[in-house]
């Protein structure tokens, strides 16, 4: 990929933003004025709060404050990336330049993230050296070299997700004012992941705000993609005003939902077949495993890693909830239709909230389910600590007869395979394939998942919880005695 496009679009846009003193005065003054108004509040902060500690634990969560703000400017530009050159008459000549899609779209999202990163940047540096100058004791105390790094990776995910969703907001929108309706979509989720991580800063949980940064990485990974996949030149010039057709959302659906064809075949090309089960049992459900392979395999990666690392934890390590589940082996609730009702609407709500709510989290939720799963398995029969080889109120091989095999046989494939589905719902968003809008890609992903989970999960679900309760509470008494 050649380089000197990227940079002509980077320049100019840079140079835009930089000349405009209705940006460059609000910034400044977040950059040099704010820092030295917390670093002044300090003194005010320990008198008021009676508690130097506490005014300690504080510094990281102002330094993440200070970085955030400056940062926040950056759905400005990014927001105006491409309806804001549609509004100002410039887009078709911005379109015409004679690179690639993917060219242009990465020059506009270089561009809107390199000033307010940099201004957050530096917003930070003038706070950390205005607190080692006026309160050196504070610096030392509260800001280690790790906390630093920690919080300007975290700043930098933060401003890269900020600006890839708006970035995807703008070029999918045809005004400014339907673009900045949209932000709250980005901002408010990104307000809610500060408090988060200002809980967690003050507290002290540094290990999870890592976990964190790895998380909001790959979401922003993710955003990247997306755009670039999703960015088409043409559509964006004829692209008009948009209204939301409900019928014909509907329509695509029920397409989807009553005939399969593989994803990219456009709707217009389906056959118009009626919905018949039988015909979905024989022919298309196995096409659509085939089709599935891949967020199959991320499914039971996740099982197998969740295993491995419930199995080490048992061996290695206490997890008080978990470790009450260990104590109760040996025991099981009464059996019944309560039970079985109880287990039937526990998979049903897990299933179907991971599944759907994975679009919004590229999916994340799905593939947390089965590796949750299998690591309270793994945990349970490590730190029973017996033998494989024989049975035993101790043995891992007799808490695996009696409570995982009878109705695992069951349920596990199909928490697999509504794993498998919800990763491939919150694919959707990233990369739709060859003849897919992404709004297609989303109601053919959502429609395979409806009839999947109605014509196999639940059915397997209904019969998994009959066996948990009504055969594995028996063998269970019939192994543990009692």
């Amino acid at each position: 990929m050649r380089s000197s496009p990227i940079l002509t679009i980077i320049r100019r846009e840079v140079n835009d933003t930089l000349t405009d003193w209705r940006i460059l005065v609000p910034m400044g003054i977040l950059v040099f004025a704010f820092p030295l108004l917390i670093v002044a509040a300090a003194n005010v902060a320990i008198s008021f709060i009676g508690d130097r500690g506490s005014v300690v634990r504080l510094i990281p969560f102002a330094m993440l404050l200070v970085g955030f703000i400056p940062a926040s400017f950056s759905l400005i530009t990014a927001l105006e990336a491409f309806v804001g050159e549609r509004e100002r008459n410039s887009l078709e000549a911005l379109l015409a330049m004679p690179i690639s899609d993917e060219q242009l779209y990465l020059g506009k999202l270089v561009s809107s993230l390199l000033p307010p990163l940099l201004s957050s940047y530096a917003a930070i540096t003038v706070y950390a050296s205005a607190l080692r100058v006026f309160r050196p004791a504070l610096f030392h105390e509260g800001l280690r070299l790790d906390y630093l790094v920690l919080i300007l990776l975290l700043i930098g995910a933060l401003a890269v997700v900020m600006v890839a969703g708006a970035v995807i907001i703008s070029s999918h929108t045809t005004s400014i004012r339907a673009a900045n309706l949209l932000a709250s979509f980005v901002l408010l989720p990104t307000a809610a992941l500060i408090q988060v991580q200002a809980v967690l800063m003050i507290g002290g949980a540094w290990r999870v705000l890592w976990l964190m940064l790895a998380l909001l990485a790959a979401v922003a990974a993710a955003l990247v993609r997306t755009g670039m996949g999703a960015f088409n030149r043409e559509e964006i010039l004829s692209r008009e005003h948009e209204q939301l057709s409900l019928r014909r959302v509907g329509q695509t659906f029920g397409r989807f939902f009553r005939e399969y064809r593989p994803a990219g075949v456009p709707p217009e090309a389906y056959a118009g077949l009626p919905f018949a089960p039988c015909r979905f049992y024989r022919q298309e459900f196995p096409a659509l495993l085939r089709e599935l392979r891949l967020p199959l395999l991320l499914a039971l990666l996740a099982g197998l890693a969740g295993l491995l690392f419930g199995g080490y934890l048992g061996q290695h390590a206490r997890v008080p909830p978990l470790d009450e589940l260990v104590a109760g082996v040996g025991g099981s609730a009464p059996p019944g239709p309560r039970l079985a009702l109880t287990v039937l609407l526990h998979n049903v709500r897990v299933s179907l909230l991971s599944g759907l709510l994975s679009l919004f989290v590229f999916g994340t939720l799905a593939f947390l389910v089965p590796a949750v799963a299998f690591a309270q398995i793994g945990y349970i029969a490590a730190a029973l600590q017996g033998s494989w080889l024989a049975l035993g109120a101790g043995s891992p091989l007799q808490f695996v007869l009696a409570y995982v095999v009878p109705h695992g046989l069951l349920e596990l494939p199909a928490a697999i395979l509504c794993a498998a589905l919800g990763i491939r719902v919150g694919a959707s968003l990233m990369s739709p394939p060859r003849g897919f809008t992404v709004g297609q890609n989303i109601l053919w992903s959502l429609a395979q998942f409806l009839k999947v989970w109605l014509l196999v999960c639940l059915p397997l679900f209904a019969a998994g919880a009959l066996v948990e309760g009504f055969v594995t509470p028996v063998i269970v008494r019939g192994l543990y005695g009692g």
